[in-house]
């Protein structure tokens, strides 16, 4: 996706519904912050005996580096709470809902490493459909779909996903009379 806009024909316009999920943050510029959460996240997994029962990640970028720069940067790091998992028995995690709504989304396969790129350069690339805009109350949510120690580098797949909302469009005041 470097050097492309996000828009259609690749994308495609999906609602990603509420799901539980523990994560640990990081601020910092993203292609340097999100590789190291990933690894502490998966690192407190393995210590506390919880790596076998997670489910899919989730990686969720929530500033734009424009607006705060980009050593401000929030990034979680998340993966699914499955069934029968207390949450009480998730101390070291901090525990969210990943915020529902309309997501423009695009398929990327390949390294997960080299789609660190995508998630920084989303805020300036991304073209919404017409009558869509930017939804800056939502994080951009990254999707991995394969577990890295399964699939080569080259067979992963990620979903990176940013929030939209509609246009308000203004009404004209001699329509609006007509209301």
């Amino acid at each position: 996706m470097a050097g492309a806009a996000m828009y259609n024909p690749h994308s495609i316009l999906l609602y990603l519904r509420p799901t539980r999920l523990i994560y640990v943050s990081a601020t910092g510029r993203y292609s340097d912050v999100i590789p190291k959460v990933w690894e502490r996240l998966f690192r407190q997994l393995d210590d506390s005996g919880l790596y076998e029962s997670i489910g899919r990640g989730y990686g969720m970028a929530h500033d734009n580096p424009l607006d705060v720069g980009s050593k401000n940067c929030r990034y979680d790091a998340c993966v699914e709470i499955r069934s029968g998992i207390e949450e009480r028995s998730l101390p070291e995690f901090g525990i969210t809902t990943l915020p529902a709504g309309p997501y423009a989304c695009r398929r990327l396969t390949g390294s997960y490493d080299q789609m660190r790129s995508t998630v920084e350069n989303v805020y300036t690339r991304f073209r919404p459909l017409p009558g869509l805009c930017f939804d800056q109350n939502r994080p951009v949510v990254s999707i991995y779909m394969d577990n890295p120690n399964n699939y080569a580098d080259q067979d992963l797949r990620s979903d990176i996903c940013v929030p939209v909302s509609t246009v308000e469009e203004t009404i004209p005041s001699r329509m609006a009379a007509n209301f």
